[in-house]
């Protein structure tokens, strides 16, 4: 074994369409070279037997086998043989039931299937989704590792709950070809905000309609920045990635950091059931939607009042003002809330006093206050909008977003003093959970709205000095997807709890 590390194998196998022999034939392969480059966890792709594009069940069905079936048992035989766990996607035939899924199955050292993940977010032509609550841990000498499958790593709660029961790193089987940065974009939020290391193993190739030729096979530890892997010299569909390990021969990980902002008291929302909802509007007595002129201003170096002046005859009556969190004197907040009456907008921001405490603020006669409370966030009505006034810290816990979303929140804005590249990069994404998201600091601003398809979020981003405008339809806002199928016991009961305090222990 390396010194001080765990090297885990991804096989970045080209999979031949509807060809199992063949594939199984290469993985082996590939099995065996990875334990000559004294790999103690191989993971192949998803449908790494099968390939991925199938349009209906009779296209999959005689290719899907069981836990029984002669690949399992292949590969069952080769964990044994080299003294590694194999994890590997197959296409998952029930024999009893008939009942077909996307699966990945974990087999340990010494032969037994240690664990079997079907995968939630599963393809609706043919595959049956997995069950929210199924056990997708299994444990190691290195701690715990959780396994999913390609898209349930692109809702944030499911890796969430992956955490929350007690992996430090989860592996990831995907066919998920390159599209603009994405899904690196998600899989690096999704390693920091849960403090774990995420491993994405991508395949090569092509099928009739998807080309995964610059797919990516990715790591990430828990801060969010990407781990070297390394390329097999003799086969290049082998990468070899090193997890350095503490002094208890354990993978490190921040997951007890990451849980400390977390208030469960203030995600009940997230059990609303509105999946036969499809307009949030009349359900939770919703202001009427419509469009709302939104503007956030980034000063930069400059004095906030005199970049404030220049913007503000652009802007028109009724629209809502963000300006970032700053030291405003009482003097300051007379004559932004004079401006904001005098013009008929509404401003919000944050005032950050002397002991680094942030007040938040909504000023101006449009503005109609719902709660304000000692939680984490407070409500605004603004025309057409539900407004909710938070922090981006707030935000980075997946609950936080589904649950403003589940409120009826069209759009949760966060005054700061500063933006990183991770507040921007969940800004993008945490519009997945049906959340809109805009933030202003002094050197820049960024809105990012619901996506439209399977991709981060769509908005505006400006720089220092600048005004961002956009016209916000929250009919838009109003049409929510939820994924639902989620396990509601691990987040909120004693399965979170336990896996919390258990950390130092394991």
């Amino acid at each position: 074994m390396i010194k001080d590390c765990l090297r885990i194998a991804l096989l970045h196998q080209d999979v031949h369409y509807g060809d199992p022999e063949t594939n199984l034939e290469n993985l082996l392969v590939l099995c065996h070279r990875a334990a000559e480059n004294e790999a103690r966890i191989i993971c192949a792709p998803e449908m790494c037997l099968t390939g991925y594009v199938h349009k209906n069940r009779k296209s999959i069905e005689a290719l899907a086998e069981s836990t029984e079936g002669p690949a399992a048992k292949a590969l069952s035989s080769t964990a044994v043989k080299l003294g590694a766990f194999i994890v590997a996607g197959f296409a998952e035939k029930v024999e009893r039931e008939g009942i077909l899924y996307n699966s990945a199955f974990v087999f340990a050292p010494d032969g037994t299937l240690v664990c079997r993940y079907r995968k939630i977010n599963a393809e609706t032509r043919w595959a049956a989704p997995g069950l929210p609550n199924q056990y997708n841990i299994f444990q190691t000498p290195w701690g715990g590792v959780g396994l999913l499958i390609c898209a349930d790593s692109y809702h944030a709660l499911i890796p969430r709950i992956t955490a929350l029961k007690g992996a430090s790193l989860i592996l990831l089987p995907s066919n998920w070809p390159e599209t603009d940065g994405f899904p690196e974009l998600l899989w690096r939020q999704r390693a920091f905000e849960n403090g774990i290391w995420l491993v994405a193993v991508n395949r090569g190739g092509s099928e009739t309609e998807i080309d995964f030729t610059d797919a990516k096979t990715q790591a990430f530890n828990p801060m969010g920045q990407m781990a070297e892997i390394v390329v097999d010299s003799v086969d290049n569909r082998l990468r070899l990635l090193d997890i350095p390990l503490n002094k208890q021969g354990l993978i490190e990980d921040l997951r007890k950091e990451r849980f400390e902002d977390r208030c469960l008291e203030f995600y009940h929302r997230i059990y609303g059931n509105l999946s036969s909802v499809r307009n949030l509007t009349s359900c939770l007595h919703l202001p009427k939607p419509g469009l709302l002129d939104f503007h956030a201003v980034s000063p930069g170096d400059s004095d906030l009042m005199t970049v404030l002046a220049k913007f503000w005859p652009n802007f028109r009556p009724g629209s809502l003002v963000l300006i970032p969190q700053a030291e405003l004197k009482p003097e300051v907040l007379e004559r932004l809330e004079k401006m904001a009456e005098d013009s008929n907008l509404s401003l919000v921001g944050g005032n950050e006093g002397a002991n680094l405490q942030v007040n938040y603020f909504g000023l101006g006669k449009n503005i109609k206050k719902i709660t304000v409370n000692d939680g984490p966030w407070s409500y605004f009505e603004v025309g057409p909008a539900r407004i909710a006034l938070t922090s981006l810290r707030v935000l980075a816990q997946p609950e936080a977003g589904v649950a403003l979303a589940k409120d009826g929140v069209d759009l949760a804005l966060c005054p700061e003093r500063d933006l990183t590249q991770g507040d921007l990069r969940l800004i993008s994404l945490r519009p997945i959970e049906q959340l809109a998201v805009g933030a202003c600091s002094l050197n820049s601003s960024q809105l990012s709205l619901i996506p439209q398809g399977h991709g981060p979020g769509r908005g505006a981003s400006i720089g220092p000095g600048q005004a961002l405008t956009y016209v916000v339809d929250t009919r838009e806002t109003r049409d929510k997807h939820f994924q639902d199928r989620v396990d509601y016991e691990t987040v909120f009961g004693t399965h979170a709890i336990k896996s919390v305090w258990s950390i130092d222990d394991m």
